[in-house]
């Protein structure tokens, strides 16, 4: 005979929330980390072997306007690198963010099987607000005593949006609408990303750009990584307390 599993003692055996949390370190760790890792590694060979060849014809008893055009030509080889890296670790927090948005998703939908979704939990705010405010109505989470945990949130949201939604300028031209023309505000810039987050910001003026660098990129990661785990844990302690109450009552 078939043993019929109950659905409380079903709920005590998976842990949704861990293999959720396993599934988004392997997604970070493996689609994000590594593919960033394999483009950087493939942009440097094609690089090297295209700067070998400037470098070899630069050896050779050249005239001065000719050698001035290769070493110009050299320049723009290397700075299209750098520029290229720095586009791919930009996609890479971009991809960050949107993985830890539906990983946080995706547990708080686990959680049904304990703690019905009675209400929209939208409002002011940002995605993280609102997901923030969600844990905390129906699972009893407290984000102002572990306010440490989810500071870097708000930071990856702001730079990821200048990143999606500004192509990366860090400062962008003021709206011309007619408030502005009478203000006399129309045409500057606007500088307010640049002076709140100057640490994720490459040159000054209207040429500067959302630069994450390689430090920064690993610190949202672990934050993360470190987020989705401590979440996992306290879903699923309350999901079996959840079991036990509802055991103990039949």
């Amino acid at each position: 005979l078939i043993a019929i599993m109950s659905y409380p003692d079903f709920l005590s055996n998976i842990d949704f929330y861990r293999a959720e949390y396993m599934q988004f370190q392997w997604d970070v760790h493996i689609l994000i980390e590594g593919t960033l890792d394999a483009s950087i590694r493939y942009l440097d060979t094609q690089t090297k072997a295209e700067l070998a060849k400037i470098e070899e014809v630069m050896n050779k008893s050249l005239g001065d306007e000719y050698y001035q055009h290769l070493e110009d030509e050299h320049g723009v080889v290397e700075s299209r690198n750098s520029s290229q890296e720095q586009f791919l670790r930009n996609m890479a927090l971009v991809a960050l963010a949107s993985r830890l948005t539906h990983a946080l998703r995706k547990m708080a939908r686990s959680a049904q099987s304990f703690s019905d979704r009675k209400k929209r939990y939208g409002g002011e705010g940002s995605e993280f607000d609102q997901l923030w405010r969600e844990y905390t109505n129906r699972f009893g989470i407290d984000f102002k005593a572990n306010a440490g945990r989810i500071a870097f949130a708000e930071t990856m949201r702001e730079v990821r949006n200048k990143i999606v939604h500004a192509g990366a300028e860090a400062n962008t031209l003021k709206p011309l609408d007619e408030s502005d023309l009478n203000s006399g505000d129309a045409g500057q810039l606007d500088m307010e990303f640049s002076e709140n987050y100057p640490e994720y910001v490459s040159g000054t003026g209207f040429g500067a750009e959302v630069s994450v660098s390689e430090k920064q990129l690993e610190e949202h990661i672990k934050a993360s990584v470190d987020l989705v785990g401590w979440l996992a844990g306290e879903l699923r302690t309350r999901e079996l307390a959840s079991i036990g109450k509802t055991s103990d009552s039949q």
